[in-house]
């Protein structure tokens, strides 16, 4: 029996069956992701991801992820989210 195999909260033994899953099956690491954006006001937007599509099937996540944007008063906004510049900041940093 092994044990699993966790590094810096990484499942290792998980991502090594998706490389061999998609060594043997190639078209399973085709992903499309989708984000449905509302307008709400000025500068302020809604965001909401509900799902994507991965190893060859539909997957939806266990809730929605609702994202706001907005900009800071000084750049002609209400500051009632992080600004595109902020978002794409935490993307770089994820």
């Amino acid at each position: 029996m092994s044990e699993e195999k966790i590094l810096n909260g990484v499942d290792v033994d998980a991502v090594e069956g998706l490389i061999s899953a998609v060594k043997e099956k190639p078209e399973l690491a085709e992903s499309k992701f989708r984000a449905y954006n509302e307008w709400i006001d000025g500068g302020h937007n809604r965001t909401t991801i509900t799902g994507f599509y991965g190893a060859g099937q539909e997957i939806s996540h266990a809730e929605p992820f609702v994202l706001y944007a907005d900009e800071p008063p000084i750049l002609a906004g209400q500051d009632k989210g992080a600004n595109p510049v902020e978002h794409l900041l935490n993307a770089l940093a994820s």
